[in-house]
């Protein structure tokens, strides 16, 4: 079995990485130009889709949890693993929150630190949560027997 400080090691390297980690999504739809020879005429070609906001989140993890689903771990290691995953993506919304609300100047002062003091709350709550069920994880998996192999490899998609 691997040793208890080295996994706690590795454990800690997470969550640290996890609270360093910043996720920035942009998307953009390009329009395709067509022109009418006759008129000079150029118009904009294409369709356009609203998608409902579950929708779009069930489409982007779609392939986020790929490699978690590929490995051949327990399903439950699986599960806690996509679980985790979502917590640390809570958890950078929540950043990205109060960074925009930190600069917004716009906002009358006691309101803004109001809200700021929340956000700090929900963010502190986030990281206990994704550092308890790391934790549970893998108290979890040594009471399973994975082998020293399957830790390794779970500890290494928790990041």
């Amino acid at each position: 079995m691997i040793k208890m400080d080295v996994l706690t090691q590795v454990l800690n390297r997470g969550i640290s990485n996890s609270e360093q980690r910043s996720t920035l999504a942009s998307s953009d739809a390009a329009g395709i130009t067509a022109s009418d020879n006759k008129s000079g005429i150029k118009a904009e070609v294409g369709i356009h889709v609203d998608i409902s906001p579950l929708g779009l989140q069930k489409s982007k993890n779609a392939g986020r949890d790929e490699d978690i689903d590929e490995s051949e771990l327990p399903d439950d290691v699986k599960n806690s693993l996509k679980a985790i995953r979502n917590q640390q993506e809570e958890l950078e919304e929540k950043r990205e929150e109060l960074q925009k609300l930190m600069n917004n100047n716009a906002m009358p002062a006691e309101e803004k630190e109001q809200k700021i003091k929340q956000l700090q709350a929900e963010i502190g709550n986030l990281v206990r949560a994704v550092a308890d069920a790391k934790t549970q994880l893998l108290s979890s998996m040594q009471e399973q027997g994975l082998s020293d192999q399957q830790i390794q490899k779970a500890m290494m998609l928790m990041d």
